[in-house]
């Protein structure tokens, strides 16, 4: 009985060790690579200045574009870059990483390739600056397969725009091409 009692023991005390052993959870993911909480935070920024914007759609080589002060549907514009989000933990070894670093120490651009059947995103390059603000972002995706072909790329500028470019065919549809791009514009309305 007393084996028995001593072996519950140390099992219990060794469970105690490993409990204390794991890393503690972080709140959010801050790096560049977090694109999701990256986005969810310049959308506040951006409604916060009150930058006024200016978007032109093109679909199938129809263009149409309106000016607009409010940020409400920035969420919705934002969606395919936090859908470019590679922090997730199921994509750590899903990419290949490069970085340049610019000779003057003042940017670095990193670039994340799929290594292999993650196509969303299949290729993304960020530009980073010294303080590790994301100035530039650029996506690309792509599925293609018998009866479906996709394709969209993704850029958003800090401060200065965001274009989503996107094809689509399936089969026995006719192909369309669409263009959404959002200038931003500091606000000329006085608080």
């Amino acid at each position: 009985m007393r084996p028995l009692l001593l072996c519950m023991l140390i099992g219990m005390a060794a469970g105690c060790n490993l409990q204390q052993e794991k890393p503690a959870i972080t709140a959010k993911d801050t790096s560049y690579r977090a694109l999701g909480n990256y986005c969810l935070e310049e959308i506040a920024r951006l409604k916060e200045q009150q930058m006024q914007m200016t978007k032109v759609v093109r679909l199938n080589g129809v263009t149409d574009s309106v000016k607009t002060k409010e940020g409400i549907a920035l969420e919705t514009l934002f969606r395919p870059l936090m859908d470019a989000d590679i922090s997730k933990t199921s994509l750590s070894d899903a990419y290949s990483r490069d970085t340049i670093a610019d000779q003057l120490g003042a940017d670095t651009t990193f670039i994340f390739l799929s290594k292999g059947k993650q196509t969303r995103p299949y290729q993304l390059i960020l530009d980073v600056d010294k303080q590790g603000y994301i100035k530039t972002a650029h996506a690309t995706s792509h599925t293609s397969n018998l009866v479906y072909e996709y394709r969209q790329e993704v850029f958003y500028e800090r401060n200065k725009q965001l274009r989503v470019i996107t094809y689509q065919k399936i089969v026995f549809m006719k192909p369309e091409n669409m263009e959404v791009q959002t200038f931003f514009h500091p606000s000329t309305h006085k608080i």
